[in-house]
């Protein structure tokens, strides 16, 4: 019986069905990308501590799409779980409470009668899946992609961390392309995997909270020098727990109006928000991580 356990288990492994009790500090990704495997792949070359073993997949995407994906070598041991991203029980057969992050795409692949959802019908199906996650995954990173930016604030509603406006911001690098400033290739070397140079954020040390700029400038230049500080991310990490802390903070004062206007300024906080080259004299806050371009190696790409 036990050899006839784990015969079952390298099988369903090998054909990339996931046994969701062995799953912990994984990468779920919610939907599915005409362009899947470049996808996942340029996932792995931007992020050297993922491995495809630690990459579960839940949707709806064909059996012809989803061989061709396992069969790319990189891609082998990718996890897939069949079925509607945005339905609750597929999601929890992804155990997205012991994720390390959850990456929902604007997915607009069609249905199993060919037809090609709208923006709004793609959109309602990340919003479902974020309020979904929201109650299941609380406190795990969620970062979700959609089409209309006019409806951001029901993914801030279901706690989303981080929201990619994958249209906006293929219009906004076409009207950079149109100033001839150079600004696209900027972006693109950036972003590119193979490009020597990366954008990234960092930790802090816990020695600089409450310490000028200037002392962080410092840092980079005589100890990080293929690191270029350029700002900082205020407000970082986890969202949910990050609000729930600075409630706590907030209450701690027995003067009522005192406890208005500290209960207002938590629900100002704007998280992960970015701010580039600050003055010399800026305090570095908690919960702060540092904005920089750091280089490896040579360029690889023409």
């Amino acid at each position: 019986k036990i050899s006839s356990y784990f015969l079952e288990r390298a099988l369903r492994e090998r054909r990339g069905i996931v046994d969701s009790d062995l799953l912990k500090n994984h990468f779920v990704i919610c939907g599915w990308k005409s362009e899947m495997t470049n996808f996942l792949l340029a996932i792995l070359e931007s992020n050297t501590n993922i491995k495809d073993r630690d990459i579960v997949l839940v949707n709806n995407a064909s059996d012809s799409l989803i061989e061709a994906m396992l069969e790319t070598p990189p891609l082998k041991k990718v996890k897939i779980i069949r079925g509607d991203f945005f339905l609750e029980m597929n999601l929890k057969r992804a155990s997205p409470e012991r994720a390390q992050k959850i990456l929902i795409l604007a997915d607009a692949t069609p249905d199993i009668n060919g037809i090609i959802p709208t923006i709004t019908e793609a959109d309602a199906r990340t919003i479902m899946a974020a309020m979904t996650l929201n109650n299941i995954a609380r406190g795990v990173p969620i970062v979700a992609e959609i089409l209309d930016s006019g409806i951001d604030q029901y993914l801030r509603l279901a706690h989303v961390n981080e929201i990619i406006y994958s249209r906006d911001y293929s219009r906004m690098l076409l009207a950079m392309a149109s100033t001839g400033t150079g600004v696209t290739n900027i972006f693109h070397d950036l972003l590119d995997p193979h490009s020597p140079f990366f954008l990234k954020t960092k930790e802090i040390p816990d020695t600089f909270v409450n310490k000028n700029y200037s002392e962080l400038k410092q840092l980079f230049e005589q100890d990080r020098p293929k690191e270029v500080l350029i700002g900082i991310l205020e407000n970082s990490g986890n969202s949910y727990f990050a609000k729930e802390m600075a409630l706590k903070r907030a209450q701690q004062t027995p003067n009522i109006s005192q406890l208005v206007q500290n209960l207002q300024a938590v629900k100002a906080i704007r998280f992960n928000r970015p701010l580039f080259g600050p003055e010399n004299d800026y305090l570095i806050r908690e919960n702060s991580m540092a904005i920089v371009i750091e280089r490896h190696g040579e360029k690889t790409h023409g």
